[in-house]
């Protein structure tokens, strides 16, 4: 996992729980307080105790806990890899062109570690993309949770509806993105 995804998740328990919640994350999973480098890889599985700890202390769903941290992440994202983002996109754009402008380009850059999800986009139409997300990891919630911060980074009322999922046996997540037209709710 790419250390900006734990730092981001460090910033996101301790902004919405405290710094003593993050430590006692860090107990719970068996881990010894550590600080996360966003430029370093890290094993799969920090992440996935971290959140799993994240469940039993706070009580929320890992499906929820993890949208909210998607959300909460995007801002951070788009500050560090923002040069790869067209300033003109719209967050629909930014959907569409994830795969091509930005995972590309960081895998370029990093070593073989770097694996960050498969994303492959479709554009419907001039209103709607199709993503699907496939990854080891299935951390679909997470990804719905990014989805819907780029709408909220963006201000864009954008609907996202999740058509198929690996947790229910589907080979990947497929999400349909829907810019909904001015006025509709």
């Amino acid at each position: 996992m790419h250390g900006i995804v734990l730092k981001g998740l460090k910033d996101f328990v301790t902004e919405e729980y405290g710094a003593d919640v993050w430590t006692d994350l860090h107990e719970a999973a068996g881990f010894r307080t550590r600080l996360y480098v966003p430029v370093t890889e890290y094993p799969d599985e920090i992440v996935l105790e971290l959140v799993d700890a994240a469940t039993d202390l706070t009580g929320l769903e890992e499906p929820t806990l993890l949208a909210a941290f998607g959300r909460f992440l995007v801002p951070h994202l788009l500050s560090t890899y923002g040069v790869h983002v067209d300033r003109e996109w719209t967050g629909l754009e930014l959907i569409a062109n994830v795969e091509t402008y930005i995972h590309e380009a960081l895998r370029a850059k990093q070593s073989g570690e770097f694996t960050p999800p498969e994303l492959r986009t479709r554009r419907v139409d001039d209103r709607r993309v199709a993503l699907a997300y496939e990854s080891d990891r299935g951390l679909c919630a997470l990804a719905r949770g990014l989805l819907e911060g780029i709408a909220d980074y963006y201000d864009e009322p954008l609907h996202i509806e999740q058509r198929r999922c690996m947790h229910e046996g589907a080979d990947c997540c497929v999400f349909v993105v829907t810019r909904r037209r001015a006025g509709a709710v």
